[in-house]
């Protein structure tokens, strides 16, 4: 009988554990969706209209009206200053011809979204947070030679951003398995780079062959796929953003977060530009260091991308140095103004608009009715021309005994409207929640 018994056991035991996995996990994912919805409550999103984007130059009229409308958003919806680390979306459109960069007006929007002015009725001091050194992760993104002005301001705990991300990565992770990866596009991607370096150095047997417009013609075409493809490289995944934040937590990727941390930082597609200053006088230093990087860079990758034929972003990953004092630890924003932007524009001929990178001369020559539909102003004010789509930066923690460093990628933006990683964070984690 207790053989019986024992037999039986058994064989109900693989059952009744498939089914305790399965009831596992359909409460694991109930939890993250409840969870996701939780998040999404605690982010703070402030448009603000009829305000135009500026810099330090902003008129205290204009700033006292874009901290009334911060301080009624976070009165309506009953909100409190972030206290902790922070991840921000900054979106602009200007319509002035003479609209300053997108950096310099991040400054001035950055230093108003702490501290309220004295004409800005409110019980507390600061309005979306103390102090912008919490910001951990930035996103800005400008539009010049726009109708209507606007200023959209999203932020949200770090720590919010980086629960999505690890249901944006499951979300990716489903998504590889049904689709079996992209492993078409990658060899396209290739192609075009191959291509290239073919026309280049058989030039003068294709340009017999094709003749010199049709060569010319179809060199612009495969250059302009090669940067695409070049620069489509360049940026990191969401996948290994995750894991270099040690995310999923409870997921055990191929490396631990500081050997990815280690393989961002040595890519040759990216600028590697060490630790950042923390002595005084060591600025002066760091940034003869990224001039000589951005020449080595442009060195090994000039037959490709000279002259620059379509419009980039930029990304941005820093690690302080663990010794690194709290007093001196460099802001985002500060990084990207004050020592990258400043040498990668010029040096790259990066443009702030996709449409700048088209010949409308040449358009209206060949399809003149094409040419028509972009209109008597095709492009944004010539002044607003020279910088990047938009720029991004995270902030990893430091490692210790690790050596800091700041990685930088140029990564193509065809249309400079979106696609950065918060923006595809945020829509990964919105697929992976409608398919719960």
């Amino acid at each position: 009988m207790s053989d019986q018994r024992a037999k039986g056991t058994s064989a109900t035991e693989p059952h009744q554990i498939k089914e305790w996995m399965r009831r596992a996990k359909d409460r694991d994912k109930r939890l993250a969706l409840a969870g996701y919805r939780q998040r999404a409550k605690r982010n703070v999103s402030i448009l603000v209209h009829d305000v135009e984007p500026q810099s330090k130059k902003m008129p205290d009229a204009d700033r006292d009206r874009f901290q009334a409308e911060v301080s009624e958003n976070m009165a309506t919806f009953s909100r409190e200053p972030f206290t902790g680390p922070i991840a921000l979306q900054v979106d602009l459109t200007t319509t002035r011809r003479n609209a300053p960069q997108a950096h310099t007006i991040a400054k001035n929007l950055l230093d108003l979204l702490g501290t309220r002015r004295p004409k800005i009725p409110g019980k507390r001091r600061h309005l979306l947070y103390k102090d912008d050194a919490q910001i951990q992760a930035l996103s800005v993104r400008c539009q010049h030679g726009q109708e209507d002005p606007a200023i959209h301001i999203i932020g949200r705990p770090l720590s919010a951003l980086l629960d999505d991300l690890e249901l944006a990565i499951e979300a990716i992770r489903v998504d590889e398995m049904e689709n079996y990866g992209n492993v078409y596009g990658q060899e396209c991607e290739q192609y075009w780079i191959d291509e290239l370096r073919r026309l280049k150095r058989h030039e003068k047997q294709q340009r017999a062959r094709l003749g010199d417009e049709m060569y010319d013609a179809y060199f612009k075409l495969v250059r302009w796929s090669a940067q695409r493809s070049l620069f489509g490289r360049c940026g990191i995944d969401l996948p290994v953003l995750g894991w270099m934040y040690g995310r999923p937590k409870e997921a055990n990727s191929i490396l631990p977060p500081e050997e990815w941390a280690r393989l961002i930082g040595q890519s040759k597609l990216r600028l590697q530009l060490g630790d950042l200053p923390i002595k005084p006088g060591s600025s002066e230093a760091f940034k003869i260091r990224v001039g000589e990087t951005i020449s080595a860079f442009k060195k090994r990758w000039d037959w490709i991308i000279s002259p620059l034929v379509v419009p980039v972003a930029l990304e941005v990953v820093v690690r302080p140095n663990a010794s690194t004092p709290a007093a001196v630890l460099h802001d985002l924003d500060n990084i990207v103004r004050d020592y990258l932007l400043p040498s990668i524009v010029p040096s790259f001929g990066t443009v702030t608009d996709h449409r700048w990178t088209i010949n409308f001369a040449e358009l209206r020559r060949l399809d003149p009715d094409l040419a028509n539909r972009w209109g008597p102003n095709s492009t944004p004010p010539p002044s607003t021309k020279h910088g990047v789509t938009r720029y991004e930066a995270w902030r990893l923690p430091p490692v210790k005994g690790e050596a800091g460093f700041v990685s930088v990628a140029l990564v193509a933006d065809m249309d400079a409207r979106g696609d950065s990683s918060f923006d595809r964070i945020d829509e990964w984690a919105r697929k992976w929640a409608d398919a719960q």
